[in-house]
């Protein structure tokens, strides 16, 4: 049997502010600090800041970072390396990004996977107008364009594989769809840029990569968003009992999205929208300091962050605070309490609000962990299992007046934490894929001591 990641489900402001990272400010504008020990990868030959003086063009700042993606995914980097590498392509005034020049990489449905500016616009679904534009300009024929609209199931599966055959020969071309094709569409404000395709050295899947779009929420189409039917949601967290509840419900939510998918596509798709629901501040899945987050533990990036994504979301975290009681690191205990027993267990740690003057650490913070397995099979019959941990955290006090714990988040995490890449990412999804995506659909779940979800 072959052993997938593990990947940890922990939510609520407390086990974020508590147990990753210490209270110091990120600032959006400090270096990229240098790890020690580290050889640290180039510059790309084209900066975002050669772009924004004119000295270079979009496309050759694209193809730039296309060749620096396609080597760093294919070469073995140490987790060091991809971090200050991915703190490089989100910072400002960087050489990956400055102004409206910076990275956004799609799936080959047309869903935003990294956006170097906002992680919250990730896993949202561009406009078909928009992304038919694009493809276009990559030289995808109309007939392709057509069946990935088409309403029947065997045609749009043809297209698909069409479209990944086109991409996976790594096209590239420049796009401008803000002026209106008359009867075909209007023309679309800030639409344009450069595209390139490339393939990912981690997952093998084409991805698209743009420069020059500044995208935001008005390129994205509006999705019905299917949040499960859960018995208890995040506003009705207020004790032991609701709290685990709450987590019992996230499961059986996550379980459902995800044993439906049969393909690779569908699996992303999948997440992708599971993605959208935990985020929702409309949805039953977050209300104040409750809400949900999933880490990878084995590069410890957080794959979904339900409450501030574009601060957390796709870089990684380091266990460094304390129980300012006990002294003892609190990532652990919340990972212990997970796998204590079948229906996992609880954690209560002391750690103060450093943004709230009449918060005080003799009141015990509270979170609840729960450990469960996937199992699915490759197209070759290997059986592969994930291990994860779901879970909640919350504030005892009902008082509690939310804009104090949103500051409070804000401020915990370092600026070595701000990392991401490509690379990394690439290879978190591509673990999670091959993890919840082989056909046929999982062959089950296990809930600790139990052996099906429906037993949770």
């Amino acid at each position: 049997m072959k052993t997938g990641i593990y990947l940890f489900l922990v939510g609520g402001l407390l086990v974020l502010a508590g147990v990753f990272s210490d209270a110091r400010p990120a600032l959006a504008q400090e270096a990229c600090p240098h790890p020690p020990g580290v050889t640290l990868p180039p510059d790309p030959p084209v900066t975002a800041q050669q772009v924004e003086n004119g000295s270079a063009t979009q496309g050759q700042f694209a193809l730039a970072v296309r060749a620096q993606f396609k080597s760093q995914g294919s070469e073995t980097v140490s987790a060091e390396q991809l971090a200050f590498a991915g703190c490089r392509l989100r910072l400002e005034g960087g050489p990956m990004r400055s102004g409206s020049t910076y990275i956004v990489t799609l799936t080959p449905d047309g869903r935003v996977f990294l956006h170097a500016k906002d992680m919250s616009l990730s896993a949202g679904s561009l406009k078909p107008a928009i992304y038919a534009g694009i493809l276009s300009a990559l030289g995808v024929p109309g007939t392709v364009l057509a069946g990935l609209a088409s309403p029947d199931p065997a045609i749009g599966n043809r297209a698909r594989s069409a479209l990944l055959q086109l991409l996976e020969r790594e096209p590239h071309a420049e796009f401008d769809l803000t002026s209106a094709v008359p009867g075909v569409r209007p023309g679309i404000p800030g639409a344009s840029g450069y595209a390139a395709a490339y393939v990912s050295a981690n997952t093998e899947q084409p991805r698209l990569l743009l420069a020059g779009f500044d995208l935001d929420a008005s390129h994205l189409r509006d999705e019905v968003i299917d949040y499960g039917n859960p018995a208890i949601t995040a506003r009705d967290v207020v004790d032991r009992a609701t709290l685990k509840q709450f987590v019992t419900e996230a499961l059986r939510f996550l379980g459902g999205a995800l044993r439906s998918a049969r393909t690779t596509a569908e699996s992303r798709a999948a997440f992708a929208k599971a993605r959208l629901a935990l985020r929702d501040p409309n949805g039953p899945w977050r209300h104040g300091s409750v809400y949900l987050y999933l880490l990878d533990r084995t590069s410890n990036i957080i794959v979904v962050h339900g409450a501030f994504p574009d601060q957390f979301e796709l870089r990684p975290l380091v266990p460094t605070v304390r129980d300012v009681v006990t002294g003892k690191l609190v990532l652990p205990q919340v990972l212990e309490a997970a796998s204590s027993s079948p229906e996992g267990g609880f954690v209560e740690y002391y750690f103060d609000d450093p943004d709230d003057d009449t918060d005080s650490a003799d009141i015990p913070k509270l979170g609840y962990a729960r450990e469960f397995t996937r199992t699915t099979s490759a197209a070759d019959g290997t059986e592969i299992s994930t291990h994860l941990v779901i879970g909640s955290g919350v504030y005892l006090r009902a008082s509690e007046p939310v804009a104090r714990q949103t500051n409070a988040v804000k401020a915990v995490l370092p600026q070595v934490m701000r990392a991401m890449t490509a690379s990394t990412v690439d290879a978190v999804s591509g673990r999670i894929q091959q993890a919840t995506a082989s056909t046929p659909p999982a062959k089950g779940f296990s809930l600790g001591g139990a052996s099906t979800l429906a037993d949770a």
